[in-house]
């Protein structure tokens, strides 16, 4: 797995569906700075929580003020966690109104949503990376993608309690976000099965998507985020990588010997 950290405390990658797109370079370098509050200094100020400046900027360049919103958000989570943030403490820290915050997001849930789309987008990223690094054999590129994914998610519940608990809401009720993430997952796996298929490595009973739909939810453990938050102290690293191999060495088909398919098999 890379060497390179999931998620930067102090200037993430924007999320995959931040609604104006990846904010510009100079945006992110802006931003990594601590902010003073700025004080309001006139009644006209104080009624919509912004100076005439900050307003023409905000139509200027929408794109800054969405990633400010998404930063200050990421930073409240951090230390009182998702469940106890409100608009109007991300509008505290942004310094300007509840209102300003609602012209980029629709509601508290969608920057949540927003912000757990990319922490999700980067785990299935990694699984994507070890899959690519696994030997040519179908069954490790999926034993890898699974163990990598794991891997990412594991590691946000280890370090990141408060992101843990986030995205294992997001899957538990269903967030938009976590649709998303489900249909990607089921693309990825579908996409290896195929190509096992066509190389008489792995053996399907049903259509290709159906499958990579059982292979999720035999993983379910490594992949599903609350699953993971639930039985994280229940099974060591050598468990769930064990269990990623044998649901890939599952769907080999009998005529191939498992030492054909893969120089590494058990």
């Amino acid at each position: 797995m890379s060497s390179r950290p999931l998620v930067s405390a102090t200037c993430p990658v924007p999320p995959a569906t931040d609604p104006t797109g990846p904010a510009p370079h100079r945006a992110q370098t802006a931003l990594a700075a601590p902010r003073p509050r700025r004080p309001r200094s006139s009644p006209a100020e104080a009624a919509d929580g912004t100076s005439p400046r900050l307003y023409r900027a905000l139509q200027r360049d929408p794109q800054v003020q969405t990633t400010r919103v998404l930063l200050e958000t990421e930073r409240l989570l951090r230390i009182y966690g998702h469940r106890k943030i409100r608009v109007a403490d991300v509008a505290d820290a942004c310094g300007f109104s509840a209102a300003n915050v609602y012209r980029y997001f629709s509601s508290r849930h969608a920057i949540l949503d927003t912000l757990a789309c990319h922490y999700l987008r980067e785990a299935e990223r990694t699984g994507v990376a070890c899959a690519i690094c696994s030997s040519g054999s179908a069954r490790d590129r999926l034993s890898g993608f699974l163990t990598g994914l794991n891997t990412a998610l594991m590691i946000f519940s280890d370090s990141e309690p408060q992101l843990s608990e986030l995205l294992a809401d997001a899957a538990a009720e269903q967030w938009p976000c976590y649709a998303r993430y489900d249909a990607l997952l089921v693309r990825r796996i579908a996409k290896i099965l195929t190509e096992a298929s066509a190389s008489g490595e792995f053996r399907l009973e049903g259509d290709t998507e159906q499958e990579a739909r059982r292979v999720k939810a035999a993983a379910c453990a490594l992949v599903e985020p609350d699953v993971i938050r639930l039985s994280r102290d229940k099974y060591d690293a050598g468990t769930r990588e064990a269990l990623s191999r044998l649901i890939a060495t599952a769907l080999l088909n009998q005529s191939v010997s498992p030492s054909r398919a893969s120089p590494h098999a058990d």
